[in-house]
């Protein structure tokens, strides 16, 4: 554990397994999830003679045991989904343990006369956790157990034992561990009990695994021998002869037995990573609509600002909540469940007149109240949602609002990493993931090119649609299928906006299919009369009037300059150079963080 010092929270008292596990590793600990205890008080692995109930990890997650312990709470919720009677545990770099389980223990531990620690009530005794590791390792006392180091883990709240007794938090929320090196290792028997013989007839060799690395030195050993030869004799042998070897201070022949017990309970066979596919035969593609809504993935629909994406969206959310029928066909929606994500526009305000005018059923609708950011937590809670709930489909707009700024929208890598927390959970529900994005300026690209932000967009959604104009009639929308990874990609069908005024709202009616592919629909309006001929006088005005006195982030000047203008962005940058050596605008500061404003000119009232 990096993080040298922690202290005990609220979330550490939580009943919930993943809350728990939340605050540990918000206080620097890796943790991992254990088999648990049923209601007949067995061990959850199934094994009737289990001897560690409720004490060691789930292979399916944490195959190498405490060396798989992780710091992601996605991990932690995916296990938690599959396993929800589950143990909590910790992973003790840094950190030593003192484990009294009686009392001639607690009686030893009472002779260090310490100050409060952070402490935990276990089933027999209690776990004392005290800062940095102990300087020699783990050792043993009557009823006292000192465990310390990155290949041990302690058993921590909200766990179950095999007794029944819940691991509980002794300490208030806050207390802090304390460090006593000097008094924990004053507890080590000075009788010669625990000291380990020295090799007779060799000479000595010098250290190679030094002592606070022998248990997980020889436990990665061990689990790469069992990849040669999965035998428990050949195993304890060969890591016994490194532990006399390699080590200046051998471990006991226990804990050389634990080890090599460990590595066949959590060692991950080259089968499990490498191997013929676990799917036999191919599954079918289901659809919420043919061919352009899949279920289990994502669809992105994408067009200029203001086109009507969010008319077509209420259409839509119209049809799944009411079962109602696919436009220009006599297939139906079954009845579903609709969670909307809308950062556009006013709920209240808009988009349930909206809604209304289309005849939808709200009880089977779900928003978000707050449109933030899908941080960590908020995103956890989203997935959550989707696989609890398992509605039909879930709209998001806009991915890139969602995505936030702690995101980057045009590095791939990022997009990736969202979308694929996205898909992960329609993978695993059915359900279909449906997000808004805007297109770019740019003339000569395919609609798939256009969207803003990295080509991540366009390359992990399964299906691609483009709401533009009828080329015959700019006054009707018309829907295109831009990419289709699963099917044949749909006709373009054309619809008409029916009502609207001072009292009313819109509504989308299809009305017809036309040739025109998403090329033609989606091509950007010509310029109206005395606007600038030319993509650097776009430019050239687009920044003068989105600069002010107020200093502004290049980004942002440039992200609006792609909705505004057809100016592509080296043209845009020359043109910043350009007013820059005009004198016209000015960077503040250097840098990453630099940002622009328009040059500030002092009136001259001395005349």
């Amino acid at each position: 554990m990096r993080k040298r010092e922690f202290r005990v929270t609220r979330a550490m008292f939580s009943k919930k397994t993943l809350t728990a596990a939340s605050g540990y590793i918000e206080q620097g600990f890796r943790v991992l999830l254990l088999h648990g205890i049923d209601k007949n008080e067995k061990c959850t692995c199934g094994n009737l003679k289990c001897t560690s109930p409720g004490k060691h990890p789930i292979s399916e997650y944490f195959p190498e045991g405490v060396h798989s312990a992780t710091r992601s709470k996605y991990l932690i919720r995916k296990a938690l989904k599959r396993h929800p009677l589950a143990n909590l545990a910790v992973t003790l770099a840094g950190i030593t343990v003192v484990d009294v389980d009686g009392p001639e223990g607690q009686k030893l531990f009472q002779t260090l006369k310490l100050p409060p620690t952070s402490s935990v009530q276990t089933s027999r005794g209690t776990h004392h956790y005290f800062l940095k590791e102990a300087p020699s390792g783990t050792f043993k006392r009557d009823q006292l157990d000192i465990l310390t180091g990155i290949s041990r883990m302690a058993v921590v709240p909200p766990s179950r034992h095999a007794s029944g007794h819940t691991y509980r938090w002794a300490s208030p929320v806050g207390t802090k561990a304390i460090e006593a090196r000097a008094q924990i290792e004053s507890l080590r028997p000075s009788d010669g009990k625990t000291k380990k013989k020295k090799r007779q007839g060799k000479a000595e060799k010098p250290s190679t695994i030094p002592e606070g690395k022998r248990n997980d030195t020889l436990f990665r050993h061990s689990t790469a021998l069992r990849r040669i030869l999965d035998d428990d004799a050949f195993v304890f042998d060969a890591i016994s002869s490194l532990n006399q070897i390699a080590c200046d201070e051998p471990l006991e022949e226990s804990e050389i037995k634990a080890i090599a017990r460990s590595s066949g309970r959590y060692s991950e066979p080259v089968e499990e990573l490498f191997g013929p596919p676990k799917q036999r035969f191919a599954l079918q593609m289901e659809w919420l609509w043919y061919p352009y809504l899949p279920k289990y993935g994502l669809t992105i629909l994408a067009g200029d600002p203001g086109r009507g994406k969010s008319m077509l969206i209420a259409l839509l959310i119209s049809i799944v909540t009411t079962g109602g029928k696919w436009p220009l066909s006599d297939e139906r929606s079954a009845p579903g469940k609709v969670l909307l994500l809308s950062a556009e526009d006013s709920f209240a305000r808009v988009t349930l007149a909206r809604l209304e005018k289309t005849g939808f059923n709200i009880d089977n609708l779900d928003i978000m109240h707050s449109p933030l950011a899908l941080i960590e937590d908020r995103l956890q809670a989203l997935e959550d949602y989707v696989y609890d709930k398992k509605p039909a489909m879930v709209v998001i707009d806009t991915f890139s609002h969602f995505m936030g700024g702690a995101r980057d929208m045009h590095r791939q890598n990022e997009v990736g990493e969202f979308l694929g927390r996205l898909n992960d959970a329609a993978e695993a529900t059915g359900t279909c993931i449906l997000g808004l994005g805007h297109l770019n300026k740019q003339t000569n690209e395919h609609p798939l090119n256009r969207i803003v932000g990295s080509i991540g967009f366009a390359a992990t959604v399964r299906s691609a649609l483009f709401l533009g104009v009828d080329p015959a009639d700019p006054e009707r929308l018309a829907l295109g299928h831009g990419k289709a990874s699963a099917s044949p990609e749909g006709p373009t069908i054309v619809f008409e906006k029916y009502g609207g005024g001072r009292d009313d709202v819109p509504k989308l009616v299809a009305t017809g299919e036309i040739d025109a592919d998403v090329f033609e629909i989606c091509a950007p309006k010509k310029r109206e009369p005395g606007r600038p001929a030319t993509q650097s006088a776009e430019a050239r005005e687009h920044i003068l009037k989105t600069l002010s006195d107020k200093p502004m982030s290049w980004l942002d000047v440039w992200l609006s300059a792609q909705y505004r203008t057809s100016a592509s962005e080296p043209t845009v940058n020359a043109v910043r150079a350009e007013l820059a050596k005009e004198g016209l605008i000015v960077q503040v500061g250097k840098g990453p963080n630099s940002k622009w404003k328009l040059t500030h000119v002092e009136n001259d009232d001395s005349s």
